[in-house]
C-alpha cells in the first residue's frame, strides 16, 4: 500500500483534483452530449451501434483494469499510466473530429470512440489509485469531495467552452472568431481542453515510487473470483451487488442516452440540451450535499431506497412531457437524485461489509458498476430496435420505461436487505429500516 502523507497539502490536493475537472469535459461532451446524437441523428445509424461500441469499450476495461492495476502496484507508479491513458483518450477523441469530416466509415468512427472511452475509463482507475499519495486516510473523504465538486464544475465549463464550436454562438449570443461547425466540430476542442486541464496533475503532482512486488503467478482475475466466492458467506453483500448491478444499468444508461432522448423524443436543439445538462449537473452537486445529510439522519439504506424510488417516479414523469420547462424541472430533480446515489450507496456497502473486508468488496462494487455499463446500453439499443416500427416517440419512451423497470428492480432488492448495524453505530435506525 502506498504510504500516505501525514497531512494533505492544498497544492497537491488541487493538482490531483484538477484531473476530475479535466476528465468530466470528455465524459460530458462526448459520452453524454454529442457523440451518441452524432451517430444516431447526423449519421442516421440505429442506437444499437452506439450501444455495442459502448459495451465493447466497457468489456475491455473490465478485463484490462485488474491486470493494469496490479501492474501499477508492481512498478510502484500510477502517474505514467495516467498520462498514457489520457493521451490515448485525447488523441482518439481528436481523431473522431478529423474522421467526421473524412470518408472514414461509421465502423471506424465507432472504433475510435471505443479507444477513447477505454482510455478515459482506465484513466479513472489510475487516478483513483493516486489518492492515497495525496492525503492521509482521515482526509480522503474531504479530498474525494473536492474532486467530485471540481468534476461538476469541469463538466459545466466544458459544455460552455465547446458549445460555440457547435453553434457559433453561446445561448444565442454570437461568439467572435468561432465559426459553428455542428457536432463534428466539438470533438477536437474537447480533446484539447481535456489535455490542457490535465496538465496541472501531470506536472505538479509528484508521486513517490514505491514498488510492491506480487508473488509469481498471481492472477488478478482469480483474486476477483475468490472475493466473489467469499461473498457467499455474507448474503447481504451478494444481494447488494445484485441491486447495484440492476439500478446502475438503468442510471448509467440514462446518462449515456439522455441527449439522444431529448433529440428524438423531445426534438430539442443542442443549446437546450446544454442548458438541460447544466441544470441537472447543478442539481447533482446540490443533491450530493442534501442526501449526505439524509444519510447522517436516517441511514444509507433508507436514503438509497428513497433515491431509487425518486428515479423511477421521475423517469415515468418524463414520458408525457413534450415542452422544455417541465423537462428542465424533472431534469434538475434527476440530477439531485444522481448525486444521491454514490452518497448513499458507498456508506451502505461499508455497513454491510465485515471489518477488514471493505477494500475487497469495494472492488466488486466497482466491477458491478462496470458490468452494468456493458449490459445497460445493449438493453436500451434492443428496446429501440424492437419498437422503432412504431416511431421514435413510442420507441424512446419504451426505452425509458425499461430503465425505470431496471432501477425499480434494484430498489426491490435493496428493500429486502437486512442491515444489522453491527459494523457501524452511526445509524441506529438502520436495524429497523432493513427489516
Amino acid at each position: 500500500m502506498t504510504n500516505s502523507p501525514k497531512s494533505g497539502r492544498p497544492g497537491r490536493i488541487l493538482a490531483w483534483a484538477m484531473f476530475d475537472f479535466a476528465n468530466t469535459i470528455f465524459s460530458m461532451n462526448v459520452v453524454s452530449l454529442y457523440f451518441a446524437v452524432y451517430i444516431v441523428d447526423d449519421l442516421g445509424q440505429a442506437p444499437i451501434f452506439y450501444s455495442i461500441a459502448t459495451s465493447i469499450s466497457m468489456l475491455i476495461v473490465v478485463l484490462a483494469s485488474p491486470f493494469l492495476g496490479q501492474r501499477t502496484d508492481v512498478v510502484g507508479r500510477r502517474m505514467p499510466f495516467l498520462v498514457v491513458s489520457t493521451l490515448i483518450c485525447c488523441l482518439a477523441t481528436a481523431c473522431i473530429g478529423f474522421a467526421a469530416n473524412s470518408t472514414l466509415s461509421v465502423t471506424a468512427i465507432l472504433a475510435l470512440f471505443v479507444v477513447a472511452n477505454v482510455g478515459f475509463q482506465l484513466g479513472l482507475v489510475f487516478y483513483n489509485a493516486l489518492m492515497p499519495s495525496v492525503a492521509p486516510p482521515v482526509m480522503m473523504g474531504r479530498v474525494s469531495g473536492i474532486g467530485v465538486a471540481l468534476g461538476y464544475v469541469g463538466s459545466i465549463v466544458g459544455m460552455i467552452l465547446v458549445m460555440p464550436f457547435n453553434e457559433g454562438a453561446l445561448f444565442g449570443w454570437d461568439v467572435p472568431f468561432i465559426q459553428g461547425g455542428g457536432r463534428t466540430a466539438t470533438f477536437i476542442p474537447t480533446a484539447i481542453l481535456f489535455f490542457l486541464f490535465a496538465l496541472p496533475t501531470f506536472f505538479f503532482l509528484k508521486e513517490k515510487k514505491e514498488p510492491h512486488p506480487v508473488p509469481p503467478g498471481t492472477n488478478p482475475l482469480k483474486r476477483i473470483l475468490e472475493t466473489l466466492r467469499d461473498s457467499s458467506k455474507y448474503p447481504g453483500i451478494r444481494k447488494y451487488l445484485l441491486a447495484t448491478f440492476l439500478f446502475q444499468e438503468g442510471i448509467q444508461t440514462a446518462i449515456m442516452f439522455m441527449a439522444v432522448y431529448t433529440e428524438k423524443a423531445m426534438h430539442m436543439p443542442d443549446s437546450s440540451k446544454v442548458s438541460f445538462f447544466i441544470v441537472s449537473t447543478v442539481g447533482a452537486a446540490l443533491g450530493s450535499i442534501f442526501f449526505g445529510r439524509f444519510v447522517d439522519r436516517i441511514g444509507p439504506k433508507r436514503t438509497l431506497e428513497f433515491v431509487l424510488v425518486g428515479w423511477v417516479v421521475c423517469l415515468f414523469l418524463l414520458l408525457p412531457i413534450k415542452t422544455e420547462m417541465p423537462f428542465y424541472i424533472v431534469g434538475a430533480i434527476i440530477g439531485a437524485l444522481m448525486g444521491g446515489i454514490p452518497t448513499a450507496a458507498r456508506p451502505l456497502l461499508i455497513e454491510l461489509s465485515p471489518p477488514g473486508t471493505v477494500g475487497r468488496f469495494f472492488g466488486l462494487y466497482s466491477l458491478s458498476g462496470k458490468a452494468a455499463a456493458i449490459v445497460g446500453p445493449l438493453i436500451w439499443g434492443i428496446i429501440i430496435l424492437v419498437f422503432e416500427r412504431f416511431g421514435d416517440q413510442v420507441a424512446y419512451r419504451a426505452a425509458i420505461v425499461s430503465l425505470a423497470i431496471l432501477i425499480g428492480s434494484g430498489w426491490l432488492v435493496i428493500r429486502s436487505l437486512v442491515v444489522s448495524g453491527k459494523n457501524s453505530t452511526s445509524y441506529p435506525s438502520q436495524t429497523q429500516a432493513g427489516r
